[in-house]
């Protein structure tokens, strides 16, 4: 690939290096390959020299290369809940079809990051939640050109990279215990602007004596897909009173304690085959917490192993809402 400046009557054929807009306010873009009308307009305004790249036998076009890279990362598009659009040239957007969490070949990705400096992957965070029509990732060539060989390599170790994981439940219950007095609003009122984003309904809104007895009871009847439990008091071990009313309804407890905070109080367990999660007290208020990694993943059936949740602590210290 040749860069250089070029008069404008000598362009003709070479792709404009970088935006030029004339004083008519007219725009010629970058990556734009110079015809006849272009060169017209220029000398019109008054422009002499141009900055042009000229592609060489073994370069591909910017766009061309993006729509393969694209077409490697993400074969199915309707398989991975996702559309591409070219932003600009060079550069092209998967876009969520749906709500869900991001799924990554996050080593694949890495790897084809160090082919060639010029092709760009830049995706979201793995597992990081999105709404349809948001970004889930960016595939760049950052020059106007890149080399055959780099980008047949980055292609041909690309397959199906990036996808969405759609959101499967429907329902989710919630489940409050106190003790004397009414449960709150506020506490309701933020889960339910948790599920929103998620296409996820709120399909009933329970509120229990802080007992196990109780406790077990209404977990019995619940019709959620996934179980919430907000206790009126942070469950401080695995044998306190919420985790013994999901053992006493005939559940399990899998796991407490996560290394994110806030959030680190949540515990995971399962009544048959409904999930229940057992929220902190910091889920009362809309301010992101650990748990909330934790039921995006659970509510779209990405399993969730004691690595996973390991990992959750390298960028696990949250701002306090």
């Amino acid at each position: 690939m040749i860069f250089e400046s070029r008069p404008v009557r000598l362009a003709k054929g070479a792709w404009l290096a970088r935006d030029i807009t004339l004083s008519s306010g007219a725009k010629i873009a970058r990556g734009r390959r110079i015809g006849p009308e272009d060169i017209a307009a220029l000398t019109m305004a008054g422009i002499a020299e141009i900055p042009v790249v000229e592609g060489e036998t073994h370069d591909v076009p910017a766009d061309e290369a993006v729509e393969r890279l694209a077409k490697a990362l993400v074969p199915h598009l309707g398989d991975a809940f996702l559309r591409r659009e070219l932003s600009q040239y060079g550069c092209l957007d998967l876009i969520a079809t749906a709500p869900g969490v991001v799924g990554l070949d996050t080593q694949g990705i890495t790897r084809m990051n160090r082919v060639d400096e010029g092709i760009a992957v830049i995706t979201r965070r793995q597992f990081q939640r999105v709404c349809a029509g948001e970004v889930v990732a960016r595939l760049r060539i950052v020059p106007l050109a890149v080399k055959r060989s780099a980008l047949s390599r980055v292609v041909s170790e690309g397959e199906d990279m990036i996808r969405l994981r759609p959101v499967l439940a429907e329902t989710v219950t919630l489940i409050q215990t106190i003790e004397g007095g009414e449960a709150g609003q506020g506490a309701e009122a933020a889960i339910r602007a948790r599920l929103a984003p998620l296409g996820l309904k709120l399909a009933e809104s329970l509120v229990v004596a802080h007992s196990e007895e109780a406790l077990a009871e209404a977990l019995l009847s619940v019709t959620g897909d996934v179980v919430l439990i907000l206790p009126a008091r942070a469950t401080v071990d695995r044998h306190d009173v919420a985790p013994e009313a999901v053992r006493r309804a005939g559940g399990v407890i899998t796991r407490f304690g996560i290394p994110v905070d806030p959030g680190a109080s949540m515990f995971a367990g399962g009544l048959g085959s409904v999930p229940i999660l057992g929220l902190p007290d910091c889920a009362r208020l809309s301010a992101l917490n650990g748990t909330d990694w934790v039921f995006e993943r659970l509510v779209c059936g990405v399993s969730i192993s004691d690595d996973d949740l390991a990992d959750l602590g390298v960028g696990g210290l949250l701002p306090r809402g």
